[in-house]
């Protein structure tokens, strides 16, 4: 089930239902569990099964771990938590992965051999909710808190239905007290969530699905030879669409909870309206770069042992980054890139200038520009199939085309994309400086209306073509 799918209308009508009617708390969140696994379940039955294991082992982990006075056995069991989790991931991720490199690496040196196709299908959302049950174990190792007294709160920390498959990855401190007292009907801002789901939705369907992809699909297939300018509105119009669609989950994601009366933090925040790559990473997928900060960057060292070390550590987390996206060498460059970039910008500004200050509306809006144009070269890296054709795309918008090219896009097309693409460009420009979404209650009730009838439109007229949020493959 999808937020743009007429099955999940109808469950979470029923969900809705059925928690708002229920009088007691302990039952509402019981039920609220068990939509989950519902949910979870309408995938693959059996990986539901794997998610109920992670819950149970790092729910009763944590409080042996807890429980523990010796630092050397506390450690041990910080350790087991880890290698278990990271362990699964890495099993269902990234082992057809590493059989494909050794097959390449023994190919270099003259040795050829088939080893057995693993067939390996990958658990939806495994990436996100490992990372939260990692999260929770940390911080409880680091006597952060302490360990949930309610397997069925813990449980709701780790599969709640609306972030379980594609995030924003959630902290069990900030999740934790929204599970202590129930709130009523009355006290949630409906209309809010309503109009986040609504406008994610449009966001979804008309922009990144029926606008910005069939731009970027042509462009980066097997075989198309645009020409320079061909190949920059494929790539724009991919990073445009990869934020379109994860975006819009998110905001579906944050409304979608908000009606069962819990509060997520936002997870993008105009990212496009960024001033260098530092910035926009404060603003793109924030619950994953605040994820690798706290239990990534930090622990490396961060900037605390010099320059030199900073830059390295920051390296290493945005190659893991990179890994954490796919088990794909394309996933591992565009993260490198993504790191690369930051490094060289803050020696930039160290020695030369820093450009984050500037204050002319003209001069910033260049700078977003270019952090935009930035952002586009790495995530070719991201859409390319293999690292090659990323190559190839890179040398025709740097240097143009060598041989002879193919019209891939009619005028009007291409015009069409383009006006949306750079008015979307100049929304995330105006908004720059707005964070979350309580400005929303701010605004006169007939332009809300009229955003959201806007927004609905779009979803109701679309054609119907429904393919998955690009995040529902991490």
């Amino acid at each position: 089930m999808t937020f743009d799918s007429l099955s999940f209308f109808c469950f979470l009508t029923l969900a809705l239902a059925a928690y708002w009617l229920i009088a007691s708390w302990r039952v509402r969140k019981v039920v609220l569990l068990g939509s989950s696994y519902v949910f979870y379940g309408a995938w693959n039955p059996f990986f539901a099964l794997l998610l109920v294991a992670t819950t149970w082992f790092d729910y009763f982990l944590a409080h042996w771990l807890d429980a523990q006075q010796n630092q050397a056995a506390r450690k041990r069991l910080l350790i087991a938590s880890v290698v278990v989790n990271m362990g699964v991931l890495a099993f269902f991720k990234y082992a057809q992965f590493l059989r494909d490199t050794a097959v390449d690496l023994a190919a270099s040196v003259g040795v050829r051999f088939e080893p057995l196709d693993l067939g390996i299908l990958l658990p939806i959302g495994i990436s996100f909710y490992t990372f939260e049950s990692m999260s929770y174990v940390i911080d409880v190792y680091r006597r952060r808190f302490k360990p949930s007294r309610s397997l069925v709160d813990y449980g709701l920390f780790v599969t709640f239905f609306p972030h379980l498959v594609a995030g924003p990855i959630l902290r069990y401190h900030d999740f934790a007290p929204q599970c202590q007292a129930p709130q009523s009907w009355t006290s949630i801002p409906a209309g809010r969530a309503l109009a986040m789901v609504a406008i994610g939705l449009a966001m979804k369907v008309g922009l990144a699905d029926l606008v910005f992809a069939p731009v970027a699909d042509r462009v980066f297939a097997a075989g198309a030879r645009p020409d320079s300018p061909t190949a920059w509105l494929g790539a724009f119009a991919f990073s445009l669409q990869v934020y379109c669609d994860f975006a819009a989950y998110s905001l579906c994601a944050i409304g979608v909870a908000l009606l069962f009366g819990f509060h997520f933090k936002a997870n993008f925040e105009s990212p496009f309206g960024a001033v260098g790559m530092a910035d926009l990473w404060t603003r793109w997928h924030i619950s994953l770069s605040t994820w690798l900060r706290d239990y990534v960057f930090n622990p490396l060292g961060g900037y605390r042992k010099g320059r030199a070390r900073g830059h390295l550590n920051l390296l290493i987390t945005f190659l893991l980054c990179g890994l954490w996206h796919g088990a794909a060498w394309t996933y591992v460059i565009w993260g490198g890139l993504n790191g690369l970039f930051q490094v060289i910008e803050r020696m930039f500004r160290e020695r030369v200038w820093d450009f984050t200050q500037a204050s002319q509306a003209w001069v910033r809006s260049a700078l977003m520009l270019g952090t935009f144009v930035l952002f586009t070269l790495a995530v070719v890296f991201f859409r390319a199939p293999s690292v090659a054709d990323a190559l190839r795309l890179l040398r025709v918008m740097l240097l143009g085309e060598t041989g002879a090219t193919v019209a891939l896009f009619a005028r009007g097309e291409l015009v069409f994309a383009a006006t949306l693409g750079a008015a979307t460009l100049a929304a995330q420009q105006l908004s720059a400086r707005t964070r979350g979404w309580d400005w929303l209650d701010r605004r006169p009730v007939w332009l809300r209306t009229a955003v959201v009838a806007t927004a609905l439109s779009v979803v109701l007229l679309s054609p119907g073509f429904n393919p998955a949020f690009i995040y529902f493959q991490f």
